[in-house]
């Protein structure tokens, strides 16, 4: 189902943006991999084989970057899939965050994703097809102290996932929400593959999640999914 199509992965130079595009290339879509990493990239994209894979280097925390790399890939393909995956946070007590700090993760947690949903979406609509993945986490609705910042912009992403999912669903576009919980990737400890499943998601089954997510039949759809680890400790 997803042969011949093209997606954005952003994210996509570690963890579970990397697993998840190589899940992707796995059903032999093209993927866009978006990330501040070059060398990271293109390292994922030299691992795929059998599909085309490209990297598009960006500092989502930056408009004009989010707006360069659109046009970028706009110029390759037509996007049929945007996989909102990349992610900024700081586990630390909330008077001890810089404003700096704040902005940031809101600007790669939030206003990244709405300025991508926004330059994908007219090219979806107009050919009736296509479908957005937004990564948020379960404390878009879970509370976990000195998480304060970050949480609320998952509460953000999740607002505006379930909002678009109304908004376009009898448009041909599809948008769904995954929440996941702690990931056993760098963005959590410092060290992938540290946690064990036992207390952590793994990337590679988040990412066959996501596949299924997005190789449903035309007559349904996942709105919104959440999955942790049976002895995730929060």
């Amino acid at each position: 189902m997803l042969s011949d199509k093209t997606a954005i992965v952003t994210g996509a130079s570690r963890g579970l943006g990397r697993a998840i595009a190589r899940a992707l290339a796995g059903q032999h879509c093209r993927v866009a991999l978006v990330a501040r990493d070059r060398t990271g990239l293109e390292a994922v994209a030299g691992g795929i084989d059998g599909v085309e894979a490209r990297a598009f280097p960006a500092d989502l925390s930056k408009p004009e970057e989010v707006d360069r790399v659109l046009s970028d890939i706009a110029a390759w393909a037509p996007v049929d899939i945007l996989v909102n995956n990349a992610g900024l946070g700081y586990y630390r007590p909330f008077l001890e965050h810089t404003p700096e700090e704040h902005e940031r993760i809101v600007d790669v947690n939030v206003r990244a994703p709405i300025r991508l949903c926004q330059g994908v979406l007219p090219g979806m609509l107009e050919r009736g097809a296509g479908h957005i993945v937004n990564i948020a986490s379960d404390l878009s609705f879970t509370p976990l102290a000195n998480m304060a910042v970050y949480a609320a912009s998952k509460f953000a992403l999740r607002g505006l996932s379930l909002s678009l999912m109304k908004e376009f669903k009898d448009r041909g576009v599809r948008v769904s929400l995954i929440n996941p919980g702690m990931i056993d990737t760098a963005f959590n400890d410092g060290e992938e593959g540290r946690l064990g499943a036992r207390s952590a998601l793994q990337p590679d089954e988040l990412a066959r999640v996501v596949v299924d997510v997005l190789t449903q039949p035309g007559f349904q759809m996942v709105d919104e999914v959440t999955l942790h680890a049976v002895h995730q400790d929060y």
